[in-house]
């Protein structure tokens, strides 16, 4: 399917370059990329890794060492594996990728197993994973993407296409952690692919990769109130065909409320002012893709698939540039 990854070799899994422990690579080492506001922050990552931050500067990423993992990424201890997602079987040797990753108010860790089309949850205080949701009215999730927790603990996630592959067929959905089940926010989209929300809950955003736009609904207690507001990438990159684009990565959202966007295929981040619904700049990633994003203190953390790294921009001088 178009958002499942295939494996690497063990020998390339087993690749960690670094500094300090596990692959940790301090933030200030220059390394050569298209940008000197760019540097390498961590490395030995199994290709496509989605990130998140848990306030206290301490990254989750997935996929760390080998596929199916989640890890920590300490910049003073280092770098480790938090746990591995367990197989389907019991006799299921064969490695998947984790795409989409998330923190609740109980430090649980949130992470998709989009080939199994499943949410994993790892508890640290009992040190177990177990499996939140796997299906919607009976039906088995075909393929997950991103994954996001709102202010009231409920949890918003996306199925890009189900297994008919035509388009039109991707839905978001919000799992209501009073009722203990998902339910459909939105459906009939083109490739819904990375997500995000405002500050305060009220303002859901949607990668829809298909249409190379990203539509931003109104949230309510009981779903959400329609669209409110549309970001059509071909204009701001003024480009007229979508396919030119390609897909769209995972998403962030900052306290000026800028939007970063992952050009999955052109190894760009759009940068949206919200506040006014302008472009105010693309930003290399020194490679040719580029999947998940986080914010990290100052700075937009990129994974890099290609080079099996996270990467560091500086965002210092950009808020020098466009903050008012």
């Amino acid at each position: 399917m178009l958002y499942h990854h295939s494996l690497l070799s063990p020998a390339l899994c087993s690749l960690v370059v670094g500094l300090l422990l596990s692959g940790f690579v301090n933030a200030q080492d220059d390394v050569p990329t298209a940008s000197s506001s760019l540097r390498l922050f961590a490395t030995g990552f199994a290709g496509h890794s989605a990130m998140c931050c848990d306030g206290e500067g301490t990254v989750l990423a997935t996929n760390y060492r080998h596929l199916g993992s989640v890890g920590r990424v300490d910049t003073l201890q280092g770098a480790s594996i938090v746990f591995d997602a367990p197989a389907m079987m019991a006799d299921d040797e064969l490695l998947f990728p984790l795409v989409g990753i998330s923190l609740d108010s109980d430090q649980r860790i949130l992470a998709l197993d989009s080939d199994h089309g499943r949410i994993l949850r790892f508890s640290p205080k009992s040190d177990s994973v177990n499996v939140l949701a796997d299906r919607f009215q009976g039906r088995r999730f075909d393929s997950l993407f991103a994954i996001k927790v709102g202010p009231n603990g409920n949890i918003y996630f996306t199925e890009p296409e189900r297994a008919s592959g035509e388009s039109g067929t991707g839905s978001v959905y919000r799992f209501d952690v009073a009722t203990n089940r998902p339910t459909v926010l939105e459906e009939n989209l083109d490739q819904p692919t990375g997500i995000c929300l405002s500050s305060n809950g009220k303002k859901l955003f949607v990668a829809e990769s298909g249409k190379s736009r990203v539509p931003v609904y109104s949230l309510t207690d009981e779903g959400q109130e329609g669209k409110v507001a549309t970001y059509f990438l071909t204009q701001m990159l003024d480009i007229d065909d979508p396919k030119e684009i390609g897909r769209l990565g995972h998403m962030v959202l900052d306290r000026r409320a800028w939007l970063y966007i992952a050009l999955w295929d052109r190894g760009e981040i759009a940068i949206i002012d919200t506040n006014t619904g302008k472009l105010l700049e693309v930003l290399p990633s020194g490679s040719d893709r580029v999947f998940g994003l986080a914010l990290w203190q100052d700075a937009l953390l990129m994974s890099v698939p290609g080079k099996e790294a996270i990467f560091r921009y500086d965002l210092r001088p950009l808020i020098g540039r466009h903050a008012p």
